[in-house]
């Protein structure tokens, strides 16, 4: 046992920098992440619980949180169905269009949600490709409960195959054919051999679905109708409706309730994915793959293709060429009018400059807390991981509330930056200003990076750096010729999907932009344009979503591009 001891002793202090990155991830987290969430919470404290009650218990509220976890719950069921089914597709067979399958999935990921909402808004219209049919058979989907859950499905369906995906492509064949060899039925083999160990996956992917469906704002504000009598407001959309109307009181409440459902969530998919570790690890040691079929389907198996093909093309693709089709709408002339405004010019400015800001601090960020979180063993480290992952699980407006709740002139932080302001002659502000923008685009997009190098780093373990260390070499060596080599295609990969989340960001900012033409971003402005219900201001809202499509489209491209590095490497 003494010499156990020891040995856990030695890998904790063998490679350095380890209260370096200690300091810096904790201090970051902190300040980005934990203090503003703490801020929401300290004002809720503010509250009698008479008066979070009487907020909670409102008609509209109670409807609101029944919509949203309906809803969300019905999606992720589609999800985990439909997800299970493309992952399923993408490692078990090999077929043309493939590749264009697989890139698609995480579309949704890239794709600003202001974008998809208005799209969805549009497709699932009476007038609209999809709504315009189902309205011959007396079926609307546009502002009804069904139009919220396609709106989540839409979102949601890269959580879940993206989870499932990866598992059944380390499953060992082993245990299929003997079931086969027995005499098993391909269902039964699913049900008895394959499905189980799927299992702790789907809950997984299902749980982040969920989690990110109860929360979301920008997809579902606009297919939704946000209609009290109807029951179709969202948790997210009333807490935005609070802030619109300066009622922080009811703002807090309400997101009192979904930080502690966040948490809960979160806390339930570390466990699960805990557990499916632990499981992984001592299920799929048998050498082998399941190869890909890639000939002699069967008519279950051509099913399962056509399904595939069938769901992204209503779910992914019509979506985009929906967006074009309406862009172009009213010809070439008017599309570079739209797109060359002053203020889209504005926002685009503003976009990128955010962008370009979260991911300098979230590289920085991701690349400290990787190495902390794989290099050394410390009290804590599941719940550190857990924090960093907060972001995932928490609504975006719940975010924007949380600088409000800061650095607005109810939160803590404002006489602070009061007396910053008249010993140094300046106005700097945060609520309802730049910094607030970027504030919030950093927080939504926190985890991207750290969360694409931690498995990396995992996967190739410590040994060289802990050789490196051996010899002298100092912790800025170490990670210069030993660790980057093996992070630079998933750094890569990782800042891309941060500034593609960053790039379509709605809620947070929604909540701390106001001012037009000055803290607006392309998100903000496709907004504006198409809440204003002219016909023109409409096309030209589709037109600057078409920068943004593009945007996401090229993300995608690189995505592969780096990950097909990253997987040759």
């Amino acid at each position: 046992m003494k010499s156990i001891r020891t040995k856990k002793t030695s890998e904790k202090r063998i490679i350095p920098g380890f209260s370096l990155t200690m300091g810096i991830t904790v201090c970051m987290l902190s300040i980005l992440i934990l203090i503003p969430l703490a801020s929401v919470l300290m004002y809720s404290f503010k509250l009698s619980p008479k008066a979070i009650a009487d907020i909670l218990l409102s008609e509209t509220v109670v409807n609101a949180f029944g919509t949203s976890i309906l809803c969300a719950l019905v999606a992720a069921i589609i999800n985990t169905v439909f997800g299970l089914i493309l992952a399923w597709v993408l490692v078990r067979y090999d077929f043309k269009g493939k590749r264009i399958i697989d890139g698609l999935i995480e579309l949704p990921f890239a794709l600003p949600t202001a974008v998809a909402g208005i799209t969805l808004s549009k497709m699932y219209s009476d007038t609209g490709e999809i709504g315009g049919i189902l309205s011959k058979f007396g079926i609307s989907i546009s502002y009804t409960h069904a139009g919220i859950v396609i709106a989540l499905v839409f979102i949601g369906i890269p959580f879940v195959a993206r989870t499932v995906q990866p598992v059944l492509e380390k499953m060992s064949p082993a245990y299929e054919e003997a079931a086969f060899v027995l005499g098993a039925s391909p269902m039964k083999t699913f049900m008895k051999v394959v499905f189980p160990e799927l299992t702790p996956a789907l809950l997984t992917g299902f749980g982040l679905a969920f989690a990110r469906g109860i929360g979301e704002y920008g997809s579902v504000i606009y297919i939704s109708g946000n209609s009290a009598k109807n029951k179709t407001q969202v948790v997210s959309y009333v807490i935005m409706q609070k802030l619109n109307y300066l009622d922080y009181q009811s703002a807090t409440a309400i997101a009192l309730v979904m930080l502690i459902i966040s948490f809960v969530m979160l806390l339930a998919i570390n466990g699960i994915a805990f557990f499916q570790a632990r499981h992984t690890g001592n299920s799929y040691e048998i050498a082998g793959t399941v190869e890909p079929k890639t000939s002699g389907f069967s008519g279950g198996d051509i099913t399962l293709i056509v399904i595939s093909v069938l769901f992204e093309f209503i779910m992914l693709v019509m979506p985009l060429i929906s967006v074009f089709r309406n862009a172009f709408s009213k010809g070439v002339g008017f599309y570079i009018e739209a797109i060359t405004t002053g203020f889209v010019g504005s926002a685009l400015k503003v976009t990128l400059l955010a962008t370009f800001i979260a991911l300098i601090v979230n590289s920085f960020f991701g690349i400290v807390a990787s190495w902390l979180m794989t290099r050394f063993k410390f009290k804590g480290k599941q719940v550190l991981g857990a924090l960093i992952d907060i972001p995932f699980s928490v609504s975006p407006v719940i975010a924007g509330l949380a600088f409000i709740m800061m650095f607005g002139r109810l939160g803590w932080a404002f006489p602070i930056l009061e007396k910053i302001n008249a010993a140094l002659g300046t106005d700097i502000q945060i609520v309802f200003a730049l910094p607030g923008v970027v504030l919030a685009t950093i927080f939504v997009t926190f985890p991207f990076v750290s969360r694409e190098i931690i498995p990396v780093l995992n996967a190739v373990g410590s040994d060289e750096e802990e050789a490196a260390a051996m010899m002298g070499a100092s912790g800025m060596t170490i990670f210069k010729q030993v660790t980057f080599p093996h992070i630079k295609w998933s750094l890569i990969y990782g800042m891309i999907l941060c500034g593609a989340r960053a790039l379509g960001e709605f809620g947070a900012v929604n909540a701390l932009s106001k001012t037009r033409g000055e803290t607006f971003t392309l998100p903000l402005e496709i907004d504006a344009l198409y809440l204003s219900g002219s016909a023109d201001s409409i096309t030209a809202a589709f037109a600057v979503s078409s920068l943004l499509l593009t945007m996401a489209i090229v993300v995608l491209v690189l995505r592969n591009i780096f990950e097909k590095k990253d997987k040759e490497a």
